[in-house]
């Protein structure tokens, strides 16, 4: 009789099993030449569907920043929901109080779709839910009155952190919900994790089974829109870690050649017409330190354009495109912040060449990398050389790159 260990925690969306705001008008004239360059392209990516997610924590700026963009929008996704104790629903962005019934009647006027997101980032509670055929079905039932009692095109599942052993729950969840949905003309929409390629995230491969969460043969069956979110790159992947970060700083927020790996392995089971490309508008800070032939990244904060331009241009410096396609920079401080381990990562490196000079008067290097119009125009140029439906960015929050939407343009 064999029994089943789960070794280490999730990784890149794989599990190993073994048997046995700072003012954006402080900044908005700051247009590189590469975004007008990628603006002047836009009319290529035409073709291709755009969507954006508006956070429940920056709910008015991202109202906003919605309202005055619709015109290049196909879909928007309030990121507005979320699942608590027995299932219930949580409404953060309160849209039923009726302050929201004006941008939304504005939004169904331009003809853009409303596809609200459900997330849920608790491994047991979503594993104890959905096990369970009662009240994972009744958790489809409170679901499809949502979207029928607010006339919402479709819903949009994200859930997190789930255990393999979830898996075959949530597929029969996802199934449930399209068998509900579908015969009323709305949409499943289901949000998913990047898988890196078992031969960029380990050294050594394993010979024994990568367990994933979601069963991607069963998503493509039953969800009209599969997002895939492809950020949140940092170190990784190994390969390119080597081959991009040896002798210099590297740990994107989401690196072209990351993403089209990610995508590749995805279109083995995925038909690209139902690909949402997850596109982050955010990059991070680090704390970069080097010794012994390791370079120590620790993750300090998240940057929106605006905040990461703010940032430089106080300390009189001019972001430069690094070999990941996104802007970045570095600064030295006296300020050392401790993160936890979960968000501290290390790379064999000889000595980035930033390090091997630091200021004798400071203790740290920051490292900041952010994306621009360029970096997402190169996305958005990857979906369309994959032929997928579209590109949907994370997130509108009157944070991003204008010029990203001079790039899209009208849809």
């Amino acid at each position: 009789m064999h029994r089943t260990f789960i070794i280490g925690s999730i990784i890149g969306g794989a599990m190993l099993v073994f048997a046995g705001m700072a003012m954006p008008g402080a900044v908005s004239a700051t247009v590189t030449t590469a975004t007008a360059a990628a603006a002047t392209t836009a009319t290529t990516a035409a073709k291709l569907q755009y969507g954006a997610w508006l956070p429940f924590w920056q709910a008015k700026v991202g109202q906003q920043d919605v309202a005055i963009h619709l015109a290049s929008l196909n879909e928007v996704s309030p990121f507005s929901y979320e699942i608590g104790n027995n299932g219930a629903l949580i409404d953060s962005l309160h849209i039923a109080g009726g302050a929201w019934d004006g941008w939304m009647s504005a939004v169904r006027d331009m003809g853009v779709k409303i596809i609200p997101t459900i997330a849920w980032f608790d491994s047991d509670g979503i594993e104890k839910l959905l096990s369970s055929t009662k009240s994972r079905q009744a958790e489809e039932d409170k679901i499809t009155s949502l979207a029928v009692a607010n006339k919402f095109d479709g819903i949009d599942i994200d859930f997190e952190s789930m255990y393999p052993a979830t898996k075959p729950y949530y597929s029969l969840f996802i199934q449930g919900l399209a068998m509900r949905l579908h015969p009323l003309g709305k949409t499943v929409t289901c949000t998913v994790v990047p898988r890196t390629p078992p031969d960029s995230l380990y050294a050594v491969v394993p010979t024994s089974t990568i367990l994933y969460a979601e069963d991607y043969t069963a998503l493509n069956k039953y969800c009209d829109e599969v997002r895939i979110m492809a950020y949140d790159q940092g170190t990784i992947d190994l390969k390119l870690d080597a081959s991009k970060g040896n002798g210099t700083l590297y740990a994107p927020v989401a690196d072209p050649d990351w993403v089209e790996k990610v995508l590749q392995l995805a279109l083995k089971s995925i038909n690209p017409k139902k690909i949402m490309l997850g596109v982050p508008t955010y990059g991070y800070e680090w704390e970069a330190s080097w010794a012994n032939g390791k370079t120590t990244y620790q993750r300090v904060r998240a940057f929106d354009y605006f905040d990461a331009m703010s940032r430089a241009i106080s300390l009189g410096i001019v972001p430069t495109r690094n070999n990941a396609g996104e802007l970045s920079f570095t600064f030295s401080s006296s300020t050392y912040i401790a993160e936890p381990p979960i968000l501290v990562s290390q790379v064999s490196s000889t000595e980035p060449a930033i390090l091997k000079n630091p200021d004798p008067n400071a203790t740290t290097t920051f490292f900041v990398s952010f994306p621009d119009a360029q970096s997402e125009f190169d996305k958005v140029k990857l979906a369309e050389q994959y032929g997928l439906r579209g590109v949907i960015f994370f997130k509108a929050n009157g944070g991003m790159d204008p010029g990203i939407w001079n790039m899209i343009g009208p849809n």
